[in-house]
């Protein structure tokens, strides 16, 4: 079943037309680049804000900021990265790189979810101090969203 969806994400008329195009496919590469940038470029201060670093930046407003753009980098880099995996579907399913990467952006998003849905982020917003839940969550989300570009990287290498 999965081979089938596979073999028919390869032939969908827009993957056939990004493998044909000049100039599609490195758009779509450099812009899920710049949404990676968003994406990492604002959880890592989020995180480091957690960890009580930067105090001097008002806690609530920040992480507000943060997570704001975050989102938007990751439903853009989920959109662009379907789409460059269309080009070559079976390979990169059969990538153990790009499986890792899938895997960590898995739990990275639902660590990022708890995280903002849980007491902790509620405190922290209004008092801007964190539980110490929150700086493990934090530790955690560094580590996660690190290895996860590590393992996007190492796709091309594998």
């Amino acid at each position: 079943m999965v081979a089938e969806w596979l073999h028919a994400l390869h032939g969908w008329e827009v993957a056939a037309l990004i493998r044909r195009s000049v100039f599609i496919y490195p758009f779509l590469n450099a812009t899920h680049i710049f949404a990676l940038a968003l994406l990492i470029g604002t959880i890592i201060p989020a995180d480091l804000k957690l960890l009580g670093l930067f105090p001097a930046i008002p806690t609530g407003p920040f992480l507000r900021l943060m997570t704001t753009i975050s989102a938007a980098g990751l439903a853009l880099a989920v959109g662009t990265g379907f789409l460059l995996f269309s080009v070559q579907p079976l390979e990169y399913a059969a990538n153990p790189a790009f499986l890792t990467k899938l895997g960590l952006v898995g739990v990275g998003t639902v660590n990022a979810s708890v995280v903002r849905f849980s007491p902790g982020w509620r405190s922290v917003q209004t008092h801007g101090i964190s539980s110490t839940g929150l700086r493990i969550a934090a530790v955690l989300s560094i580590t996660i969203w690190i290895a996860a570009l590590l393992a996007g990287r190492w796709i091309a290498f594998l």
